[in-house]
């Protein structure tokens, strides 16, 4: 599998509001309907609050608001690199791509818009239905010198 996680950054002028809107109701539907064979995975992450990590807080103990810069944080998981590729040429086609294209235009501010690839890694954190059991957690922890 290949994970693509999308920076996505709205129209000077666009809400946060309209954005999402016509991000949901127009492009994704666009990508389900020419892509969507492709994926295992399509989420959207629409950022409410940041902060700065509280292992940074101040010595008063205060976490520091942050300003993200980004309005949607998406997450494609593709299934192959053959699908990888056929998605690729979906992409370039002439008629398919301007129509992709022609809608970001609508909403996405496209220069600051950022993809990237990513190695997924899952350690196990949690105790959800791909968490490793007990033993596979004790089999994995480093031995520490006392």
């Amino acid at each position: 599998m290949i994970k693509v996680i999308w920076l996505l950054k709205r129209k000077p002028g666009m809400s946060k509001e309209a954005f999402r809107e016509h991000y949901e109701s127009s492009h994704v539907m666009l990508a389900h309907q020419y892509v969507g064979h492709l994926l295992e995975g399509y989420h959207r992450n629409y950022p409410v609050e940041g902060w700065l990590a509280p292992s940074s807080k101040r010595e008063d103990g205060v976490v520091e608001p942050f300003e993200y810069e980004y309005d949607c944080i998406t997450e494609m998981r593709i299934k192959d690199e053959a699908a990888a590729d056929e998605m690729l040429q979906i992409f370039n086609d002439p008629v398919i791509g301007k129509i992709f294209v022609d809608d970001e235009h609508r909403f996405l501010d496209r220069k600051k818009v950022v993809m990237l690839t990513c190695d997924e890694v899952n350690n196990g954190t949690g105790t959800g239905p791909l968490a490793p059991s007990k033993e596979e957690l004790a089999a994995r922890a480093p031995v520490l010198a006392h």
